[in-house]
């Protein structure tokens, strides 16, 4: 192989690796930055440590609207179960002596086959037809998605819904595939952390 040949070939395998490289910086820096504006805005604590590879995996806790909350960076399961990849997780304390229980994912062709058997509609088209619902109690389910939890998860359906909201115990749960890495994912994480406590007091009554 010519010398020549050689010098010309170096550049064009090294260089898709160096523009990798400057994308995953940018990406890790726009974690960092997304988990010190929840910090600073609702004066949670933040742990920076946590790193896998070359990632930040970030967490932050507090107190906001008197309910213990938490943003995690975890690795787990993706909604449909078939792959192991960084997820957002983010949970809110809810009082819940019942044990009521219900998950909400996207509707779409990929979720059908997984979530749509014993799924509960809302009889909303519009909202029904952007979300599958389960729940142990169909009919306080709708009674807790009335108009304005609706209208909220509309919000962050627009925003590119692509995870998992649920309720198993006495915590509400939000969890998505990928780091706190954009402003709409951000954004996400914001309206739901909203809606759970909007949700949580309205079960106090419900």
């Amino acid at each position: 192989m010519e010398a020549k040949f050689i010098f010309v070939l170096i550049p064009v395998l090294v260089l898709p690796w160096v523009v990798l490289y400057f994308i995953m910086l940018a990406s890790n820096k726009k974690v960092v930055s997304n988990f010190n504006k929840l910090k600073e805005k609702y004066e949670l604590h933040t742990d920076f440590s946590k790193k896998v590879g070359m990632k930040n995996h970030p967490n932050a806790e507090g107190i906001y609207r008197n309910r213990s909350i938490k943003v995690e960076s975890v690795i787990k399961d993706s909604v449909d179960g078939k792959k192991i990849t960084p997820h957002t997780v983010l949970s809110v304390d809810c009082a819940n002596s019942e044990g009521f229980t219900f998950a909400a994912v996207r509707r779409n062709r990929k979720n059908a086959a997984e979530f749509l058997h014993g799924s509960v509609l809302v009889e909303d088209n519009e909202f029904d037809n952007k979300f599958i619902l389960h729940s142990n109690n169909p009919d306080k389910l709708k009674k807790i998605f009335d108009f304005n939890t609706r209208f909220k998860l509309d919000q962050v359906h627009k925003l590119g819904f692509e995870g998992k909201i649920s309720l198993n115990g006495n915590v509400l749960q939000y969890s998505e595939a990928g780091l706190l890495g954009t402003d709409e994912a951000l954004m996400r994480t914001e309206l739901v952390m909203h809606e759970f406590c909007d949700i949580a007091e309205v079960m106090r009554f419900n």
